[in-house]
């Protein structure tokens, strides 16, 4: 798997990721890295990115400050220290502390944002007041605290005392020297802990005493006055009993913590898990990364995760169920290759708890494997030329590789006989299609792309290229094969036009199938083209229609300023439809009887009849039938549930698309009636819609693809009314993260928060929209 994973620089993409930790445990763990093999694993690293995410959003993240120094501290037990330093003391301390405080925050916010950080965490109330005890004893600054203990205090205070009477009496022995040439212009000062006058070289026998140091020079002697000695021996005596004490205190602390050496050692590996995991929550946050669903091949907006994001060309690969081989063509340095790598890197940074680099909610099969045969691996040691290297990684695909195996082969039948390669590169990919080995697989080779047209289960992809003025676009092209466009190539770097013409000659019919293919590729661009023409002819089309629209709204004025008085109507009584209902439902809330509270809902199912009934009156139905009368865009209907009438917008077989007010609905025709109007309304009327003060979207018991359907609708609704609040309910889940992923890249969203527990909590989230 290492080896593969090398071919697909993922390593590269772990060293982004270590630049977002913390410590340099969680860095070392970051860079060691390996995908997940099966679903539970994968499932589990992506909730807990997830997780992380959300809670760095509310600024919920663990202190690591003491990840590293406590590890040290655990070193050098492990080597048998008996007195560690203060700092390393401290740095025990600090880490005691910081679990216990993010265990408290994670309790805080276990109801609003719950998940699977906290099951982590060891339980370390025990420890409190051995925590607090190394804080105690140590200062920030990594020192032993001189109120480490009583007797260390005293004896602190007591040689602060001596030194302070000694000074002054040595400063007193200096000022009768004073002028006499005894002493040197320099101050008194300490040498080997005893305070000493500098003494000139001549005048040494004046001064009595005991002579601690010399200069380099021999012109000064450094001497503790003989008045001074008994002092300056009580001075040392008191330094002595310090130190000792400081080392009872050391070594008893050293004691406690290997004590709980294991309790710590488990913390450490905690916080270092937890760096890791945030740290792959800042990427995934960071870069707009997204977990694909399980399903067919369907990645969006596909991109190399170490390109750069400003100039990289996104390619979108959609492939059936039924896919087993790849085959992209196209020509040299055209993409091929890192299309490649970008798609396993789909699978492997998905299974890594990273997330893909993609524009979209995607889906892909389950990989629990990817296997890399790729480059040139050929090595004089092992006896192994390119071809032969390349040959030793298909045959590991062939022995290894089973349904869950996604195989990325680059050229299959480069370094060989193009004939004979290309026949056992046929070979190879059929056989793995037949053990369920999914492969994506980049050549040159003519008889790849024609066995990709005629085999069942093979695709023939392409990668963009401009004929016109031969630069590659790097853009996948599906079903297409692609032209090598070798001679074009050349005859850009130079080559004579009479050897391009030989080479054109000799090339027969291979020369011929990529020229069948670029025109192919023509073809499929004129095709666009008509597709385009015929666009632009259908707004024209459009465009007359509503001219003959404006032309009959010219005689429906009246009416439609009668509707619009009736529409103002019913708001007002809407208006106070809601107020009453407000105070009913404060009522309903306060209401100490079952009997009051039946009867208040009574009155509110009373006021919701009253609020969507439809005018009397108003339209004649018809049910939609085979006769003259077909539904058609631009049909009035009624729905089946509705109040209000709609406008068909499209009609498919299975299904016609309604509008009502600006809600987009799809339904059978079963649940449809054509409205036939009074002949003065050739079009419909304006619909009523009222409008919610505090807009929401349910979206529980759907798919992600369904949820992003309703919510587009629903955005595009809040703009029309010019809201600028939604709620979405979502739960918790697959659905949460699609969901939330796909309103952040919105460009109609402002933004995207989290819920109040009162609206929903983690469960729900609160969109602002751009105005």
């Amino acid at each position: 798997m290492k080896v593969s994973l090398e071919k697909l620089d993922f390593s590269g993409i772990l060293r982004r990721v270590s630049e977002y930790t913390s410590t340099q445990q969680g860095k070392d763990k970051v860079l060691s890295i390996l995908p997940a093999e099966n679903r539970n694993d994968a499932s589990l690293l992506q909730s807990e990115t997830i997780h992380a995410a959300l809670l760095s959003g509310s600024s919920v993240k663990p202190s690591l400050g003491g990840v590293d120094i406590a590890n040290t501290a655990m070193n050098q037990l492990a080597k048998g220290a008996i007195a560690l330093e203060p700092i390393h003391l401290r740095g025990a301390g600090i880490l005691l502390r910081d679990v216990r405080e993010f265990s408290q925050k994670l309790e805080e916010v276990k109801d609003d944002a719950p998940g699977v950080l906290h099951r982590r965490l060891p339980d370390v109330s025990a420890l409190v007041t051995f925590s607090e005890k190394l804080l105690r004893i140590t200062t920030p600054d990594g020192e032993l605290s001189s109120c480490a203990s009583p007797e260390l205090k005293k004896l602190s205070s007591r040689l602060e005392s001596l030194r302070s009477g000694i000074s002054s009496r040595l400063n007193a022995i200096a000022a009768r020297y004073a002028g006499s040439g005894t002493l040197r212009d320099s101050p008194p000062t300490i040498r080997s802990g005893r305070f000493v006058l500098p003494v000139a070289s001549g005048a040494r026998k004046r001064v009595k005493g005991i002579v601690h140091d010399r200069s380099e020079s021999g012109a000064t002697f450094f001497i503790e006055p003989s008045e001074l000695v008994e002092a300056g021996n009580l001075l040392q005596e008191t330094a002595l009993d310090l130190e000792q004490e400081k080392r009872r205190i050391l070594r008893e602390a050293t004691l406690q913590v290997r004590e709980y050496s294991s309790e710590i050692m488990e913390c450490i590996q905690v916080f270092t898990s937890l760096d890791v995991i945030y740290a792959r929550a800042a990427y995934h946050s960071r870069w707009g990364t997204v977990f694909p669903e399980e399903g067919p091949l369907n990645l969006k907006g596909l991109v190399h995760p170490l390109l750069p994001v400003k100039t990289a060309v996104r390619s979108d690969i959609k492939l059936d169920e039924s896919w087993r081989v790849l085959v992209v063509s196209g020509p040299n340095a055209g993409g091929k290759s890192v299309l490649l790598k970008a798609a396993a890197l789909a699978s492997v940074c998905s299974r890594a708890g990273l997330g893909a680099h993609l524009t979209g909610p995607s889906t892909m099969p389950f990989f629990s494997r990817v296997m890399v045969c790729m480059g040139d691996n050929q090595s004089i040691a092992m006896h192994l030329s390119t071809y032969s290297a390349r040959l030793s990684e298909q045959i590991k695909i062939l022995r290894e590789g089973n349904a869950e195996t996604l195989s990325i082969v680059d050229e299959p039948a480069g370094g060989t006989d193009p004939v004979t390669g290309a026949a056992l590169a046929a070979v190879f990919l059929e056989r793995t299609a037949d053990m369920g080995v999914r492969t994506m697989v980049s050549t040159h080779m003519g008889q790849l792309k024609l066995l990709a047209m005629e085999k069942a289960g093979f695709i023939n992809g392409s990668m963009s290229f401009d004929t016109a003025t031969l630069t590659p676009g790097f853009r996948f092209i599906p079903d297409l094969p692609g032209a090598s466009c070798t001679l074009e190539a050349a005859a850009i770097a130079g080559f004579p036009e009479d050897i391009l013409s030989e080479a054109s000659r000799l090339a027969g019919d291979s020369f011929s199938l990529d020229s069948l293919v670029v025109n192919l590729r023509e073809l499929e661009e004129i095709k666009g083209r008509e597709v385009e023409a015929l666009k632009i002819q259908r707004r024209k089309a459009g465009k007359n229609r509503r001219e003959m629209e404006r032309k009959l709204r010219r005689q429906r004025r009246e009416l439609d300023e009668i509707r619009k008085q009736t529409e103002m109507d019913r708001e007002r009584e809407l208006k106070r439809i809601r107020s009453e209902a407000d105070s009913l439902l404060v009522v309903l809330a306060n209401s100490p009887t079952r009997e009051k509270r039946l009867e208040t809902r009574k009155k509110l199912a009373e006021l919701t009849g009253a609020a969507l009934k439809k005018p009397e009156g108003e339209f004649r139905e018809r049910a939609v039938s085979s006769g003259s009368v077909q539904l058609a865009p631009g049909v009035r209907v009624s729905v089946k549930g509705w109040p209000d009438p709609g406008t068909v917008e499209k009609v498919s077989r299975s299904s016609v698309m309604v509008r009502v007010g600006p809600m987009l609905l799809k339904r059978n025709s079963e649940e449809l009636s054509i409205i036939n109007e009074p002949e003065a309304e050739a079009t419909a009327a304006a619909e009523y819609e009222p409008v919610q003060e505090n807009p929401e979207a349910i979206l529980l018991g759907q798919t992600v693809d369904e949820a992003i359907v309703e919510l587009d609708i629903k955005l595009d609704n809040c703009s029309a009314l010019g809201l600028k609040r939604l709620r979405v309910v979502h739960g918790k889940g697959r659905l949460m993260q699609g969901v939330i992923e796909w309103l952040r890249r919105d460009r109609r969203v402002r933004s995207v928060s989290m819920a109040p527990p009162e609206e929903g909590g983690v469960g729900a989230s609160i969109v602002i929209l751009k105005g």
